[in-house]
């Protein structure tokens, strides 16, 4: 059985992960020739689903995918499903249930999700989600389990260790106190740590992760630290588990824990050398060489394996067919050495938060060649095809490090149109029921990939509601001046804004976040 007191006891606010959503987990799956289904109109299950918070957005913007979440604490169930309620969403549903009681009458799902549960729960239970992920995933499905994993949680065990110790003998306390407790003790051995010399400088990263731990969140610290059960394992492990269950790893959704290519050759060599051929050695032995301590791993049915591609060279019609968003700033693409790679990525940086697809960054080189040059005749197929290359491995290079996310697909951008857009009452309702109402507090608020975004206001629930239909700017700014706006400066102190200041802000959040509506 899995244990939910501690859930009731600590409250645990229910966050959003980009890295799960559906149109990710399916874009993962081409990129290694697998062909999932359409992530916007597909079932989706997550196991340990909270109130709800990683796929209440996303069914917010998916409405013909439904969503199934499983959780077995009671009050985060009831309370979830309130939020959805209010919310207004018919495609998103919160079942108190017991993940041991799933069985195949439960139906097939396109994408699977359990994140952070897998490590926090017994033998039994993880046997059980990998069973689910078998007998509940689709044949072309994807699953996703994320887990902490040696050997880089060698080092945290020690401090778990510490923070257990320091409640052994007050097993009455509330979780709460046992977060403090813990907290008081690793705080004073890391400070006698440093007191020596010798220990400081052979333990410093050690002692660094205890300062970092005392001051994350207490209800992260206590579900991490002081569960009962917080068991990681080596990737290898992990996979053993899975191919009992005729179930096959494709890869980390952090590429650079399964793509090798992107180290030096010496290492990519040695990495040949030690697999020979096998992904999962070469992953492993990449665990032992970058410490690792956390994974998110996609799944799929051992009948899908024929497709799968794990030479790390991937066809460019696959590359083209994926929708990117930058994860760099200015100052790093500044740094490049291939100028035209560089004049093609500032001038996508105009804009960061949009997409762009590869013939979209092919199209900007164009334009700038032209604007280059006085004959356009100068603009040669080999000098194109040569800029092509080099975007394609560009773009490889930057989704396995991190610096580009990829889409399938994504929602349409319905730009501000005075007197023409407005904001549906499904948008309207998310926003009040998160920041004002029942999911205030409990559930982050998020855009259409799963991100946070935090500076949404009660001003803003102010204006969508103003916005339910089309109108006039000087009607908005002359209901909006019904109410007074503060903005807080760095100094802390409040200070009134007038409606009309304050509008276009409200405007350019909602664009962002694709809230209009075309009448």
């Amino acid at each position: 059985m899995e244990n939910k007191n501690t859930y009731n006891e600590l409250f645990y606010k229910s966050n959003p992960f980009n890295y799960t959503i559906p149109s990710l987990l399916e874009a993962y799956g081409r990129l290694y020739g697998l062909t999932p289904k359409d992530s916007r109109k597909a079932r989706v299950l997550e196991l340990g689903s909270s109130f709800g918070g990683n796929i209440i957005t996303q069914a917010l913007y998916n409405p013909e995918t439904e969503f199934i979440g499983v959780d077995l604490t009671t009050e985060q169930v009831k309370k979830g499903n309130e939020v959805i309620e209010k919310i207004g969403l018919k495609n998103v549903k919160l079942l108190e249930k017991n993940i041991l009681e799933i069985n195949e009458d439960f139906g097939k799902f396109d994408y699977i999700i359990a994140h952070g549960v897998f490590s926090w729960v017994p033998d039994i239970v993880k046997e059980k989600i990998i069973k689910i992920c078998n007998e509940n995933l689709a044949e072309d499905g994807i699953a996703y389990i994320s887990y902490n994993t040696y050997p880089g949680w060698k080092e945290p065990d020690k401090i778990r260790e510490m923070m257990l110790y320091a409640n052994k003998y007050f097993p009455e306390v509330s979780q709460g106190d046992k977060v403090q407790r813990g907290k008081a003790f690793i705080a004073i051995v890391a400070e006698q740590m440093k007191s020596y010399t010798d220990i400081s400088e052979k333990k410093g990263d050690f002692i660094r992760q205890i300062e970092d731990l005392i001051n994350m969140q207490d209800y992260y610290v206590g579900h991490e630290q002081l569960e009962d059960i917080n068991d990681p394992m080596y990737l290898h492990e992990f996979v053993d588990l899975l191919r009992k269950e005729n179930l096959e790893y494709v890869s980390d959704v952090a590429l650079r824990l399964s793509i090798a290519s992107v180290y030096n050759q010496s290492t990519v060599e040695k990495l040949q050398q030690l697999s020979q051929g096998d992904h999962v050695i070469k992953e492993q032995c990449l665990d032992y060489i970058l410490d690792t301590k956390f994974r998110r791993a996609l799944i799929c049915k051992k009948s899908q394996t024929e497709k799968l591609n794990f030479t790390e060279s991937f066809p460019n019609e696959i590359l083209d067919s994926f929708l990117y968003t930058l994860k760099y700033s200015e100052e790093e693409l500044k740094t490049l050495n291939e100028e035209n790679i560089k004049a093609i990525m500032l001038e996508l940086m105009k804009t960061p938060s949009k997409s762009f697809t590869v013939q979209d960054a092919m199209k900007i080189w164009e334009n700038l060649e032209i604007s280059n040059s006085q004959d356009e005749n100068t603009k040669t197929e080999e000098k194109s095809n040569e800029i092509i290359t080099n975007l394609r491995k560009f773009i490889l290079n930057s989704i396995i490090n991190g610096k580009m996310k990829f889409y399938c697909s994504e929602i349409e951008i319905v730009p501000y149109e005075e007197n023409n857009v407005y904001v549906l009452e499904v948008f309207r309702n998310y926003l009040r029921t998160l920041i004002m109402g029942e999911g205030a507090n409990i559930i982050g608020v998020a855009n259409s990939r799963n991100e946070i975004i935090s500076g949404l206001n009660d001003v803003d629930v102010i204006v969508a509601d103003i916005l339910s239909e089309p109108k006039p700017e000087t009607q908005i700014i002359e209901e909006l001046s019904k109410t007074t706006i503060y903005r807080t400066m760095v100094d802390g102190e409040r200070t009134e804004v007038e409606a009309s200041e304050y509008l276009p802000e409200s405007l350019k959040k909602f664009e962002f976040l694709g809230y209009f509506t075309k009448k």
